[in-house]
């Protein structure tokens, strides 16, 4: 409480200015703002508390570039991407406007991009946790320069945003401004007024940006040209990346576009990777995200940053759902993103890589990562689903990456289960397929000719190389997780394929444990039908080919009792053990006392 003592009013102190706040500097400031989420640091350090703090903290663009590149965004700056030429404002997909960016700051404006696309993802993941049901997807022509133009969800939705836009400029409240000519000055480039369209209620908003005024030519525009983007939603010649914020029947396309928009920014592509499973788990949106390309971005992000555990653990996990097969011609799409992946590059880059050999290299550097690998070995069961892309898995080494990957893991149950649903049809060799047209078998074999030496290889001789290896840790699998009958259901089934092989036969026999387990399954798991019947199966086969081979019946029967002679030996030496540990402890109990 103030009060007045003989009427006179006290001078006014400064007490903000002399807060000891301003004394912190950008970089404590930033470690404190490290512990809000984006969206409340933005709004905490735009408010006007005070001028000093505007001109602290709110207007100098330091603090700001500091939050774009730490956590969670971890944006990659580099100075001659972001300097003064005007150029440079076509680093902001929302915002081309001149007078905002000279007014505002580049990377406060960065930062505010940054907090938008967070908010609508976060309202996406909102509403496909809550079933708003997105409308149907038809399918198009996969030429056509539009490929939404059959979505008519996303129809109505522009045609009502153009009538709002109509309706502004017709009421006389727009500002508009054009040249006969084509060309503005940078002082007079200023875009139009942009009418935005805000639907609630999980219908979603967006934004239709347009420039009446042509930009001078960019000298190197941070957004390069994108083919990706241009096959969407036609950005301008200026980069610019409009659409991104559509509602949630039509998200596919915004969230491709932020990713197209914020290529090199790590934080974007985790938090659009995260949010696309909830989208991709509704076979609409799954369609539609085939159309979009969205492999394609997804496989260059996992390019970008090869070092990202994170980025690449939740690309597997947009593969996993990608890679679901829809029938027809949809389920192509993903097929031919995944054998020939030029697209992921930017225009003029001579790289080339085929995804499968990107989701392989990952799993080799990342092979101690057990949550990557984890979700890799689920990636690969849906991939190898398509016969082309189970050969070249097969071809480009996916039988010792998901090996390796249970002998990395052995006492890690997902892994387990999910390396051996991957194997149940990579140990299945391909055979030929008379639907096949001969254009097609053209295409595999000029695929194969561009691996070298690897395409040359037969599926066969890659098993054949792996097979022994497979079915010990198969069995090693089934010991260790002898309680688990999911995991024990498919060792089976993968046995039971390996059996098919009459080639295989002596490997599974001279499996240690191979042929005691199976049984034991048998006996122990009577309700599960599918590992009965697979189980049964592989030994039946075994049994076929010991019945018309009396020396391998011998041997084989000579090595079961040595089998059983040891494992007796190894439970004496460990009933030893432990009678003499607890001589041990009944011994010292007794000093103690």
């Amino acid at each position: 409480v103030v009060t007045f003592e003989d009427g006179v009013k006290p001078a006014k102190k400064n007490v903000f200015h002399d807060s000891v706040i301003y004394s912190l500097g950008t970089d404590v400031m930033a470690q404190i703002m490290s512990f809000l989420e984006p969206p409340e640091v933005h709004s905490f350090l735009t408010t006007p508390f005070s001028k000093s703090w505007l001109e602290t903290y709110t207007n100098p663009q330091e603090l700001w570039k500091v939050l774009c590149s730490s956590k969670p965004f971890y944006a990659k700056l580099d100075e001659s991407d972001y300097g003064s030429s005007d150029a440079s404002t076509s680093s902001y997909p929302l915002c081309n406007d001149l007078e905002r960016y000279h007014l505002v700051g580049q990377f406060r404006l960065l930062f505010t991009s940054f907090v938008k696309c967070m908010k609508y993802l976060e309202r996406i993941k909102d509403d496909a946790l809550n079933g708003r049901t997105p409308s149907a997807y038809n399918n198009g022509n996969q030429n056509e320069i539009y490929p939404f133009n059959r979505n008519g969800s996303l129809k109505a939705y522009f045609k009502r945003a153009r009538k709002i836009e109509r309706r502004h400029r017709q009421g006389g409240t727009g500002s508009s401004s054009s040249s006969s000519s084509g060309n503005a000055s940078p002082a007079e480039g200023v875009c139009n007024a942009v009418e935005t369209l805000e639907v609630q209620n999980g219908r979603g908003e967006g934004n239709n940006n347009e420039t009446s005024q042509e930009q001078p030519n960019p000298s190197g525009p941070r957004i390069g040209h994108s083919m990706l983007t241009q096959r969407l939603l036609m950005p301008t010649r200026a980069g610019e990346v409009d659409h991104v914020n559509l509602p949630w029947s039509c998200a596919i396309y915004a969230v491709v576009n932020w990713m197209v928009a914020f290529t090199d920014v790590e934080g974007i592509q985790i938090m659009c990777l995260k949010v696309l499973p909830y989208l991709l788990e509704d076979e609409s949106q799954r369609t539609t995200a085939q159309w979009a390309g969205l492999t394609d971005g997804v496989l260059r992000a996992m390019v970008l940053f090869p070092d990202s555990i994170e980025v690449h653990t939740v690309a597997f996990h947009t593969l996993v759902l990608l890679a679901r097969p829809l029938g027809g011609n949809e389920g192509m799409l993903f097929h031919r993103a995944m054998v020939n992946t030029r697209g992921i590059f930017n225009v003029g880059s001579s790289s080339s890589k085929n995804g499968i050999v990107i989701m392989l290299d990952s799993m080799r550097r990342f092979a101690q990562d057990e949550v990557l690998q984890a979700m890799s070995c689920w990636s690969l069961v849906n991939v190898a689903l398509t016969p082309l892309q189970k050969t070249m898995l097969v071809k480009l080494g996916g039988l010792t990456v998901t090996a390796n990957a249970m002998l990395q893991h052995p006492y890690n149950a997902e892994v387990q289960f999910r390396a051996l649903f991957a194997l149940i049809n990579l140990v299945i060799p391909s055979e030929a397929r008379p639907e096949e047209t001969e254009e097609m078998r053209q295409i595999e074999r000029e695929l194969f000719q561009e691996l070298g030496e690897v395409g040359e290889t037969s599926e066969k001789e890659m098993l054949d190389a792996s097979v022994g290896q497979i079915a010990n840790l198969v069995v090693v699998a089934m010991k260790n997780f002898c309680s688990s009958e999911a995991i024990l259901n498919r060792a089976c089934l993968v046995l039971h394929n390996l059996s098919l092989n009459e080639d295989y036969h002596s490997v599974l026999l001279w499996t240690p444990n191979c042929y005691q387990m199976l049984e034991w399954c048998i006996g122990n798991y009577p309700h599960d039908h599918v590992l009965q019947q697979s189980a049964g199966g592989t030994i039946q086969r075994l049994n076929e080919t010991l019945s018309s081979d009396d020396d391998l019946r011998d041997r084989f029967n000579h090595s079961i009792r040595a089998q059983q002679q040891h494992s007796l030996d190894v439970a004496w030496r460990d009933a030893l053990y432990l009678e003499e540990r607890q001589q041990e402890l009944a011994q010292r109990q007794m000093n103690q006392s």
